[in-house]
């Protein structure tokens, strides 16, 4: 298993904080990535390398499939969880071929139940522990490493789709910032 955070002391972590973490990355991302244009999602990074578009939906799929192993790890003493097989998911998915917003709201939706879900696990169950790929884990390590995991790619496409462009949609931006800071 690729690890993209330190593992924290348990006796540190609460699920609050962790959900707070995990909407706290959506609350900051969501602005920048509405002001991405169809046309600029849809182009990869580099030949042979994701599109914005594809980048998002490796991130619902690391959603969907992290989710299943957090609500596995509440249930199951200590269960096998498999990784998956992310490029053939990106791929048969046609994430590329679909709209941008649509990616956006499919991601940004499916992330807040999952900050959700999260926020309602018992403390003791942090310390639960899982195999992934191989690797003992506990439950609260696993989701400190998938928002890790998540500011990683966001980072990453910063890098090289811009920053910010948001003065092309300042309207847009601030219209989302205020619907985020009412739901938040």
């Amino acid at each position: 298993m690729v690890k993209y955070a330190q593992e924290s002391d348990l006796a540190d972590l609460n699920s609050a904080e962790l959900s707070e973490r995990l909407a706290a990355v959506l609350r900051d991302a969501m602005p920048w990535l509405l002001t991405i244009s169809e046309a600029e999602a849809s182009v990869p990074e580099r030949p042979g390398k994701w599109s914005g578009k594809q980048v998002m939906g490796h991130l619902t799929d690391s959603a969907v499939n992290n989710l299943a192993r957090i609500v596995r790890m509440q249930i199951e003493a200590e269960p096998k969880l498999s990784g998956y097989e992310q490029m053939e998911w990106v791929g048969l998915q046609h994430y590329a071929e679909r709209e941008w917003a649509q990616v956006l709201a499919l991601w940004f939706a499916l992330n807040e139940h999952v900050a959700w879900a999260i926020a309602h696990i018992d403390k003791a169950s942090l310390g639960s522990v899982g195999v992934v790929e191989g690797d003992a884990v506990t439950l609260g390590f696993l989701i400190e490493d998938y928002v890790a995991h998540m500011q990683h790619h966001l980072r990453a496409m910063q890098g090289w789709m811009g920053p910010s462009v948001v003065g092309r949609h300042p309207k847009l931006v601030v219209q989302v910032s205020n619907t985020l800071d009412r739901r938040g």
